[in-house]
């Protein structure tokens, strides 16, 4: 889910959060060395003017480098490519059980409509 606005002032600020993050990412390593035409879907939600929702924002003194943290980073020496959930602290169990990963799909809520000839 994108959140609207755009997610850097200028085309400075992009370069270096850029230059801190998806030029380390492997997620985007082919297309930063120019191997293949399929970036990262996150980068051009970014440069259309939307901020994804896969960016979470850091305080304002993080700027412009780290102004976002993106949760489908995955560093080179990283063993697996999949996001997967943070483990349980040694010796606690979870507050709650972990639900099945699966994709997941905000919908914003219906209201109820009252038909013809209704009260």
């Amino acid at each position: 889910m994108t959140r609207p606005g755009p997610a850097f002032s200028n085309g400075t600020e992009y370069e270096m959060w850029k230059a801190n993050w998806c030029h380390r990412c492997v997620r985007d390593a082919a297309f930063q060395r120019g191997e293949t035409d399929d970036g990262c879907p996150l980068l051009l939600t970014a440069i259309l003017g939307e901020i994804p929702g896969e960016w979470l924002e850091q305080p304002r003194e993080r700027y412009p480098s780290d102004a976002y943290h993106c949760i489908d980073f995955r560093g080179p020496d990283d063993p697996d490519p999949e996001p997967r959930p943070q483990p349980e602290p040694p010796d606690i169990d979870g507050l709650f059980d972990r639900p099945e990963r699966a994709a997941r799909m905000f919908v914003q809520p219906q209201p109820d409509h009252v038909g013809v000839g209704g009260r």
